[in-house]
């Protein structure tokens, strides 16, 4: 009872007193010090809850003055729960409320002067406006503490027992709608801070729209990593490049409906993760594995609180299932040039006159003569674009099925007849046809190799595989080099460098490998695939 005393006068103080040494300031100058409109504003739902307020605290003395009577006052807060709803809409308009307070005082030196002789009144005990405004925010949870004392202080068989834990059920549920609200209320600045620091005209903030996180990646362009800044909120990610001063440029809205993250397939790049979206699909490379967990779960868990409000629509309505999408249908990650040195379906080596150019459907590295035809895609709005030929008659075959229903007799003839196509003959070179980029080897990764111990060595792409070591120019090559069965050989560790082991047959030192200076668990890690592979 006494603290419902110390709140209502809290109410007092802003509903009737401050509100009248403002309209007192009004009268004196002659003059409105702030428009009637604002000052409602600034109070907005105070009269309410002072008159809410006021008759709790008339029960409460009652009750408490004729204790002797009915030992109960739970059944005051039962009663009067419904309008304690009330404080949800205050704490809705709170943030807005301070604002204009601030935003007033500030530009308006009439009304700064009331607020200052104010708050150094006796009556506002030298403290500010603003303090006594948070004071509705603070009851409901205070309301929720007193109930919950008052019950452990009760013994079940007493008469204000279920009703004191009916009206704390009540209160409870008040204050988590009034969490709730406040949580929306910081997304909703935070929100708004993402909307100024980007350039241009940007609806950032959407009803339901939450922030998740934000941070600094490097982005991985066809030859160098990029840094980009990412803020990555609950319904889609946006990709922005620096611009001056904390501002953003932005680049790409990518939807979270069917995005996918992933790790690569090759340990050597243990801090990158794929991002693969509708609208455009990349690299990103953290700082360390740490970092780029950490981004890879928060993704992962944005995406899937996000298809699990959607995946019941499409399968319930729509009766679609929730596979892969269909090639063209989303961007692909396109391979970096410098992860391969040939064609990833003919394998001929690229030069500077035999270039490297992207399919668009799927990403792969491929030469001019196995990408010499273009298809509409629909992730670039039915716009045709090049695409090799693995994909481009994946492609065909499925427009074939899609328009045989309404094509006249005799049409499939014309149809296969316009996907003939002349192509470059040129010369394959002849490899061994394993990929570098495969998910069940033993191990795979750069290393430095030599014959000699004076030479630095070439770095080349290794991959261990059924015992077999096979060797590539680059990661992403479709054909090994070279391979060597490692059975019968020997590997010797040379303990005065220790970045550096050889590979001995018959006595005879057939290689010398040097692992990256910062990888030394990568070299323990190789030494030791290399020594189960030489033995049967």
């Amino acid at each position: 009872m006494t603290s419902e005393s110390v709140f209502v006068d809290v109410l007092k103080l802003l509903h009737v007193d401050f509100r009248e040494a403002v309209h007192k300031a009004s009268r004196q100058n002659g003059k409105p010090v702030i428009e009637e409109r604002h000052l409602n504003q600034i109070l907005y739902y105070l009269p309410q809850l002072y008159e809410l307020n006021q008759d709790l605290l008339k029960e409460l003395e009652q009750r408490v003055a004729n204790w002797d009577e009915s030992t109960q006052v739970a059944d005051i807060f039962l009663k009067k729960g419904p309008y304690l709803k009330m404080y949800s809409t205050y704490i809705r308009e709170f943030d807005k409320n301070v604002t204009l307070l601030v935003e007033q005082t500030k530009k308006n030196s009439a009304f700064g002067a009331v607020v200052k002789e104010f708050e150094a009144s006796p009556r506002c005990a030298n403290l500010a406006v603003k303090h006594y405004l948070l004071k509705p925010v603070q009851r409901i949870p205070q309301y929720q503490l007193l109930l919950t004392d008052y019950l452990k202080n009760l013994s079940v068989d007493s008469e204000d027992y279920k009703d004191t834990e009916a009206a704390l059920a009540l209160v409870k549920e008040v204050a988590n709608h009034a969490n709730d609200i406040m949580k929306h209320g910081d997304n909703f600045q935070k929100l708004v801070q993402v909307q100024c620091r980007l350039n241009g005209s940007h609806e950032i903030v959407q009803p339901g729209r939450i922030f998740i996180k934000e941070g600094v990646l490097m982005k991985l362009s066809r030859k160098v990593m990029q840094p980009r800044m990412f803020f990555l909120l609950s319904d889609v990610l946006l990709y922005t490049t620096p611009v001056q001063h904390g501002q953003f440029k932005l680049k790409n809205m990518l939807s979270l409906a069917g995005m996918k993250v992933s790790k690569p397939s090759q340990e050597a790049y243990q801090n990158e993760l794929n991002i693969e979206s509708v609208e455009r699909s990349f690299i990103l490379s953290a700082s360390s594995a740490a970092e780029r967990d950490e981004w890879l779960k928060t993704i992962s868990s944005a995406i899937s609180e996000y298809t699990k409000k959607k995946i019941s629509f499409i399968q319930e309505y729509l009766g679609e299932c929730v596979d892969g999408p269909p090639l063209g249908s989303t961007a692909p990650i396109w391979i970096p040039d410098t992860r391969t040195t040939m064609c990833m379906i003919c394998t001929c080596d690229f030069t500077l006159t035999w270039r490297r150019h992207h399919c668009r459907a799927c990403g792969k590295v491929v030469c001019q003569a196995c990408s010499s035809n273009k298809h509409c895609l629909a992730y670039l709005k039915k716009q045709s674009a090049r695409v090799c030929d693995q994909c481009f008659d994946v492609l065909e075959h499925k427009n074939e099925i899609s328009s045989a229903a309404t094509l006249p007799p005799g049409s499939k003839a014309t149809v296969a007849f316009n996907r003939k196509r002349c192509r470059t003959k040129k010369k394959k070179t002849f490899t061994t046809k394993v990929s570098a980029n495969t998910d069940n080897s033993s191990m795979s990764g750069y290393l430095q190799r030599s014959k000699h111990n004076k030479k630095q060595g070439k770095r080349l792409w290794f991959v261990i595989k059924d015992k077999v070591l096979y060797t590539y120019a680059a990661s992403e090559d479709v054909a090994a080099l070279e391979s060597l069965p490692l059975l019968g050989f020997v590997l010797k560790v040379d303990s005065s460098q220790k970045q550096q082991f050889k590979l001995y047959h018959k006595n005879t030192l057939h290689y010398i490998f040097r692992a990256d200076d910062v990888q030394t668990a990568q070299r323990n890690r190789w030494i030791d695939t290399f020594k189960e592979a030489v033995v049967l």
